[in-house]
């Protein structure tokens, strides 16, 4: 904007010169506090302003926010999810800002999705764009979930129409370019709703408000001059960089067309503390020969503007193409590389070899900050595997499904974890329930946890609760809301595998988390000669129904001088040995402590004594457990130093020796890591956000 703008924060920009506007610009907001912002970018005598401001009823009809229905999508400015068990009364889709200005360079998508045999209607029933900007302000359908399928019908300028379409997914997507004046336009709002299909109609029905063909708009889309495209645009930018503040903006788009060209155009991403910074090439064009010009992509920001000091990602270099990929000319989308930065800056720099090539360069860059507190730490090599730690991360939060702004061009299988991985003396817990609809996968829960009953498990779409040995203690799928809450308590780092199938809906999840401090298993080394352990009543946790307990707790009972050492062990439970078991084993100096399996006892057992060799002077009790039940036990242990015994011994009667009067120091070697995870699952809803 030439000379300074005014803004309504988060809305849209309105530039000019000493200009009144005889339509009055509309500016609005849905936020409960707005901050109008004035700035003046030249020397002048006197600016000024007159707008009037008003409070008005978001149920008004004539100002009020009109969007019904659907949910945001988390980390993105305006992408929703529309679906048709909450549309029961009719949805409404709009532009951000509407009835007021739109905001400049953004890209909005709302997915909508259906059941079998519903179709979906959605009816435009306002659209005013700028005039004869078709190639940077325009509205697409497309009949999928991406912005690669099909593309059913295009709208810009002030063209209206209906749509009927029998499928179950359908796309559409709101994309705008920069200001144009007079800044006469404000998007568009379309109603949606959903019909019962009682008889086999055609795959997709059309009626158009307008005699342009289907066939000519794709035409016109799919081979439009992107360089002359602003001839008409009026006022411009002052600059094709944009810096960007990560307390301010989570995700958004930066395509440097539309721009004032120049040889130097910069992206930059300041996170915040605990932010990385994550960009995508959607797409770029690197006309110039011989790496004459170059797209490049820093970690971190350059100090004093000197790229060299910043750590280079990728280089790309001219002549160099990636253009979106129409529908017509591939099977399958091919998701842009993603490039994520160590710290909280990222930047990314587009060298022209000149302000004014003939077929223009530029990039189209999508950006979003990662908060590692609130949404783990991001694993680089994937798209969302992520681990929270429990020293880095918040002690109390939550987790979800993966973000769907991450996956939405993902197709097929789709994996994605999330490890928990407590440190020393802490646990964690979670927690949630939400319905679920029928899927052709049962799950079925007994004493070992629960488990999925389907023929392919592949296809359908599921989430695992395994521990780090690879051990699967819990598969839900399908309709598994009889079974919930399901928890588990862990001893050692688990993770979350959600699972998405061909549906592109996937599990739709959200618990809440908690690390607490506990001691109660872990790994321990005590040289004492005698003590006592007693198994913890873990009834307090507040986990019910479908609790799991999943412990691996290892004692090291040393000795400096030689002797024979006694361990009793007893229960009043009654359980499987595989529900539990404690065993004895010889001390390993390397690798896993627990060598050769000297001894078990099960709960069954009751009351067992064992006698160790003359000798083993360092032994290693290691308790395992995978139950409804937390294990109940007492093991106490003694030596015996002036007797010579050669021969090993196996298990004797209970001796009929007194107890000891406390328990002995037992000083953790390390301290188990600890975690409770009590989560509840929703199923085949696409995303909860």
């Amino acid at each position: 904007c030439e000379g300074g703008w005014l803004q309504l924060e988060g809305s849209a920009r309105v530039c000019g010169r000493n200009q009144r506007f005889d339509r009055p610009v509309v500016l609005f907001s849905d936020k409960p506090m707005a901050i109008l912002h004035m700035q003046i970018n030249e020397n002048t005598t006197r600016s000024q302003f007159l707008a009037y401001f008003s409070f008005s009823s978001k149920a008004s009809t004539s100002v009020g926010w009109p969007v019904r229905g659907g949910h945001l999508v988390n980390n993105t400015e305006c992408d929703s999810v529309y679906e048709d068990t909450e549309c029961h009364d009719g949805c409404v889709l709009a532009s951000p800002g509407y009835p007021g200005l739109y905001p400049p360079n953004i890209r909005c998508r709302y997915l909508i999705t259906s059941g079998p045999r519903i179709s979906i209607a959605i009816n435009f029933t306002a659209v005013l764009l700028p005039y004869n900007h078709c190639t940077s302000d325009y509205i697409a359908v497309y009949s999928g979930s991406k912005s690669s399928s099909p593309l059913l019908k295009m709208l810009c300028g002030k063209e209206k129409t209906a749509l009927v379409y029998d499928g179950q997914e359908l796309l559409v997507e709101f994309r705008t370019g920069p200001e144009v004046s007079p800044f006469d336009y404000n998007g568009f709002v379309a109603t949606l709703s959903f019909i019962e299909m009682t008889t086999e109609v055609p795959t997709t029905i059309t009626v158009d408000s307008t005699n342009k063909s289907l066939e000519l708009m794709k035409s016109n889309y799919n081979n439009r001059d992107l360089h002359d495209h602003r001839k008409d645009q009026g006022a411009v930018t002052s600059s094709c960089d944009l810096e960007v503040s990560g307390e301010k903006v989570r995700a958004g788009h930066h395509d440097t067309r539309g721009k004032p060209k120049s040889t130097t155009c910069r992206l930059v991403l300041r996170g915040r503390a605990y932010d990385t910074g994550h960009v995508s090439l959607a797409s770029y064009n690197l006309s110039a020969q011989s790496c004459q010009s170059t797209i490049e992509i820093f970690d971190g920001s350059p100090e004093s503007g000197m790229l060299d000091t910043a750590n280079s990602l990728e280089r790309i270099c001219s002549p160099a193409q990636w253009l979106p990929r129409e529908p017509s000319t591939q099977d399958k989308y091919t998701e842009p590389k993603r490039y994520s930065s160590s710290g909280r800056d990222m930047t990314v720099v587009l060298r022209r070899a000149s302000n004014s090539p003939t077929d223009e360069e530029y990039m189209e860059v999508s950006y979003y900050f990662h908060d590692e507190r609130e949404g783990g730490t991001q694993q680089p090599a994937s798209v969302c595997d992520v681990e929270y730690y429990g020293l880095t991360s918040p002690v109390e939060g939550s987790v979800v499904h993966p973000e769907p702004h991450r996956l939405f061009a993902m197709e097929g299988l789709v994996k994605c974890r999330q490890h928990f991985i407590p440190a020393p003396n802490q646990s964690v817990v979670k927690g949630s329930t939400k319905q679920t609809p029928n899927n052709p996968c049962e799950t079925k829960c007994g004493d070992s946890g629960c488990h999925c009953v389907s023929k392919s498990l592949e296809s359908m779409d599921h989430l695992l609760l395994v521990s780090e040995t690879g051990h699967i203690v819990t598969c839900l799928c399908g309709n598994y809301q009889d079974w919930l809450p399901v928890g588990i308590r862990s001893w050692t780092p688990v993770y979350i595998e959600w699972s998405r199938s061909t549906s592109k809906a996937g599990l739709d999840f959200h618990a809440a988390y908690k690390f607490i401090n506990d001691t109660y298993c872990g790994d321990h080394t005590t040289a004492e000669p005698e003590g006592e352990v007693n198994g913890g009543d873990l009834a307090s946790a507040g986990l019910k129904l479908n609790q799991y307990y999943q412990q691996k707790c290892t004692w090291i009972l040393d000795s400096p001088i030689d002797r024979q050492l006694i361990i009793e062990v007893k229960s009043t439970q009654s359980r499987p040995c595989t529900a539990w078991n404690l065993t004895i084993h010889e001390y390993r100096k390397n690798g896993d402590p627990a060598g050769p399996r000297l001894h078990t006892f099960c709960s069954r057992d009751t009351h067992k004594n064992f006698t160790l060799p003359w000798k083993m002077n360092t032994a290693v009790v290691r308790l395992q457990a995978l139950g409804r039940t937390a294990p109940q036990y007492t093991m106490r242990w003694r030596s015996q130093t002036v007797i010579a015994n050669t021969r090993k011994s196996g298990p004797s009667p209970a001796p009929n020796w007194r107890t000891v009067g406390s328990s002995s120091k037992i000083e953790p070697r390390w301290t188990g890591l600890i975690l409770v995870l009590a989560f509840a699952i929703l199923l085949a809803r696409p995303f909860d956000c």
